[in-house]
């Protein structure tokens, strides 16, 4: 028997101050209420992904306002759906004309929602394509009154053709009148949107909105040249989060200086290990994300880790490798490298690090300099962390560049990487291993790192 083909409509509009949340504008400020749309649409794209990976079949659409700036929202709402323009004189007719088109298209099921809730679930949009069938319809009801969530397996009219929307009577409405189409309505769980302000004290204290990340980036490279993947990381920001970019080289003491609220560039003394603690110290997030500036993150990754951070607040979490351009022979080390991070626990860097700033410092931060420096963080982290929760594993993964294993040779540049790995797990010093590594002595770190292994705090800032 054929799976059915579902359809998930998702409603949304560009988050420009002074064309949304205009109820919550006049309370807050339209900047404010902009981010808080802005961290609300993130927020459902990302349960959107989350169900995604559960049922990679279902097509996923953003429909839009006609007004919007297309090209804009594509590049800040990356992911697997497609845009199209929302058509019809008033919301109802716009969500039946989302259906319609659905339908005729191919969808057997269809759930439309929209962007301005705070708790929507991945298991909401679950069970409303399970309780769909012939004859029943799913309703989810908000709590000012109105519903969040709609899904039925074919095109729906007069439940819809009502030109006042956004009062407290439109959930008992719609029902009423889905029941007059023939419909048995099944409920989802009731949910909150966010539409003045005193719904933001709900936001005060979640931590998916109450976060904000922090991504340190340590290079040898001049910033200019990482420009396609500082705009990348950019545009899917949520508000409030920031990139801080560490330069090594020979510095005398860190120096920081701020390109813009989201951007800082450091200069620190050579060392990932260095680089990285000072980036940290730096930072003002409360979640640290360690990323190598060969490596890019899926689109939904803010969200990804704020719920890791939530739900292991102690732990160390890091995403699945893959390679890119990748072979045969690249798959199979990828495979090996997420096969080992699954059996002990002890990830590379190259999966991109990331933990709450509090248990960073809790651990004492990055023991080492220059090599290794990931698995003894992970290694601190299993020490202080309860059994597997120690570190978390993502489902999604992170793309790394595979031009060190090509330029070395793939089999070369991976005997190298296990033979150094097995090295330091015996606790050889880290000179040997860079000297091996490199076939050069390590340079002197006396100067450079305090006994956290970050130059002192108080010469941070100049």
């Amino acid at each position: 028997m054929k799976s059915p083909r579902n359809a998930l409509l998702i409603f949304l509009r560009y988050p420009e101050a002074g064309k949304v949340k205009r109820r919550l504008s006049q309370e807050v400020g339209s900047e404010k209420a902009a981010e808080v749309y802005e961290k609300l649409i993130r927020r459902t794209l990302g349960v959107a992904c989350d169900f995604k990976r559960r049922a990679p079949a279902t097509r996923m659409v953003l429909f839009h306002t006609p007004q919007d700036p297309v090209e804009k929202l594509k590049n800040k709402f990356r992911g697997p759906w497609e845009f199209y323009p929302q058509e019809g004189e008033h919301l109802g007719s716009r969500m039946a004309n989302a259906f319609r088109a659905a339908f005729a298209t191919g969808a057997d099921k269809a759930v439309l929602i929209g962007t301005d809730l705070s708790d929507i679930e991945a298991t909401d949009i679950e069970g409303a394509f399970r309780n769909i069938g012939e004859k029943a319809s799913v309703l989810g009801p908000a709590a000012d009154g109105g519903f969040y969530l709609i899904g039925t397996d074919r095109p729906i009219g007069a439940p819809l053709q009502f030109s006042a929307w956004g009062t407290g009577e439109v959930f008992a409405r719609t029902a009423r009148e889905l029941e007059v189409d023939g419909f048995r309505i099944h409920l989802a769980a009731q949910r909150h949107d966010v539409d003045c302000k005193r719904d933001l004290d709900r936001l005060g204290r979640d931590f998916l909105f109450a976060a904000s990340l922090s991504i340190i980036i340590p290079t040898l490279a001049e910033a200019q040249k990482l420009s396609p993947l500082l705009l990348h990381l950019q545009s899917l920001l949520w508000p409030g989060d920031e990139i801080v970019v560490v330069q090594g080289g020979a510095f005398e003491k860190v120096a920081l200086r701020r390109i813009s609220p989201s951007l800082a560039v450091v200069g620190a003394r050579k060392g990932r290990g260095v680089q990285q603690n000072a980036g940290a110290i730096l930072s003002r997030g409360t979640i640290l994300f360690f990323l190598h500036d060969d490596t890019v993150p899926p689109p939904e990754f803010p969200y990804l880790i704020r719920r890791a951070c939530r739900d292991y607040q102690a732990a160390l979490g890091c995403f699945k490798l893959r390679f890119s351009p990748s072979n045969r022979a690249l798959g199979l080390i990828a495979a090996w490298a997420n096969l080992r991070t699954a059996l002990f626990r002890l990830p590379y860097g190259d999966q991109g690090f990331f933990c709450r700033k509090e248990a960073f410092e809790r651990v004492g931060g990055f023991g080492r300099s220059y090599l290794m420096e990931d698995v003894d963080l992970a290694s601190k982290f299993r020490k202080i962390g309860k059994g597997r929760r120690a570190i978390s594993i993502l489902p999604a993964p992170v793309y790394s560049s595979s031009d060190r294993y090509l330029r070395k040779g793939i089999l070369r540049a991976s005997l190298l990487n296990h033979s150094t790995f097995l090295l330091a797990a015996l606790g050889r010093d880290e000179r040997i291993l860079y000297q091996k590594y490199y076939g050069l002595e390590m340079p002197d770190t006396s100067r450079q790192v305090d006994e956290n292994g970050a130059e002192n705090a108080k010469h941070a800032l100049i």
